[in-house]
């Protein structure tokens, strides 16, 4: 495996956990941050200092052009643009936009030079029609969506330059689906997930997000409102998002989903009609015999009476929660499961990286 240079793009919540699960694995170097942020003393701070994942596992300090990690320096840039920061100088070989900008992804189609690899952590799909001003079709046809449990074994690094690594309700049903779909088959369903406060919500009652999309059903405004103190019911792109890689698929699957007041973890209820006649042991003997032969971290099985905080550190993309894994009449099913929204999302990504390391 090649010892990669890794730029990161964003340095919020996403590109944290993505230095963490780096530092941790001790593959790759992280060389170069980009954050609008300009205040170098904070970025440390923020990367030192987490309320959920603690402490920092090594010494964080600032100097020079950026931060010193370990005595490893990582310089800092502060550009709005993600062109105007110098990449290909810093000899980055794979930059991870976390920054949840989606022009990111036009500019590097359209500047294919600036960098050799690209992954944009969220969908990049047909399933954001209100914001693809610029995302024309030839642009959708540069990006590869991959989802571990799908389609990973279909990824060529030397192909495929701009990557999009999906949204995090979509890694976790896009592995089930796939095992229910070969299997027995998928007639239609519903799925709701239960997703954690973000940053951009309000604590207390307040305006709508301008950057947030309008939809028919007011969600902008149903999310303007006390993270703390609501269930927010809101629509949702996971099943959207899994048409990049199930073409169809949002035909099948109407979603649905509540923001909680939790600060992570989310959690998903499947409720699908099956094609062919399922047996409830056998049907959770399949995501075993998956679990046991799968080669990364996206599959796991669970009876234990565990809580959403219990999964929190979690790496697989969904955790099954079999306790109430029920199979009715041969043909209807209910799932339900977990994922760390943060850390199971960021370790597929870094996945991608070792994809791109192993090439």
């Amino acid at each position: 495996m090649r010892r990669l240079r890794i730029g990161i793009n964003g340095f919020g919540r996403i590109g944290r956990s993505v230095f963490r699960i780096i530092h941790q694995y001790g593959l790759f170097d992280v060389v170069a941050i980009n954050d609008i942020n300009p205040d170098p003393v904070n970025i440390a701070y923020l990367l030192r200092y987490d309320s959920m994942r603690g402490t920092f596992p090594g010494v964080v300090s600032v100097g020079g052009r950026g931060i010193f990690v370990n005595g490893h320096e990582v310089a800092l840039h502060h550009c709005a643009n993600i062109l105007d920061v110098p990449w290909a100088e810093l000899g980055v070989d794979v930059l991870i936009d976390a920054s949840g900008v989606r022009e990111n992804g036009v500019a590097l189609a359209e500047s294919p030079n600036a960098v050799g690899h690209y992954i944009y952590t969220h969908a990049m799909h047909a399933a954001y029609p209100e914001r693809r001003r610029n995302f024309t079709t030839s642009v959708a046809q540069k990006v590869k969506t991959v989802i571990f449990g799908v389609n990973e074994e279909q990824f060529n690094p030397q192909n495929d330059r701009l990557i999009s690594s999906s949204i995090c309700d979509t890694i976790a049903l896009g592995p089930v689906v796939k095992l229910l779909e070969g299997s027995y088959g998928i007639d239609s369903g519903f799925l709701t997930t239960l997703h954690p406060w973000l940053g951009d919500q309000n604590l207390m009652d307040g305006n709508p997000n301008p950057r947030r999309a309008r939809d028919d059903k007011q969600s902008h405004f149903s999310l303007s409102r006390s993270a703390v103190n609501n269930l927010i019911p809101k629509t949702t792109t996971a099943v959207r998002a899994a048409d990049a890689v199930f073409p169809g698929l949002s035909g099948k699957i109407e979603s649905f989903s509540y923001r909680v007041p939790t600060n992570i973890v989310g959690s998903a209820v499947l409720n699908v009609t099956l094609e062919r006649s399922a047996d409830q042991s056998g049907l959770i003997e399949m995501f075993h015999q998956f679990e046991r032969e799968q080669k990364w971290s996206i599959i796991s099985n669970s009876t234990e009476p565990k809580v959403s905080g219990d999964y929190s550190g979690d790496e697989f993309s969904a955790i099954i929660d079999h306790r109430w894994t029920v199979v009715k009449n041969n043909h209807q099913l209910r799932l339900v499961y977990w994922y760390d929204n943060e850390w199971g999302y960021s370790a597929r990504v870094v996945d991608i990286v070792k994809l791109i390391a192993q090439s």
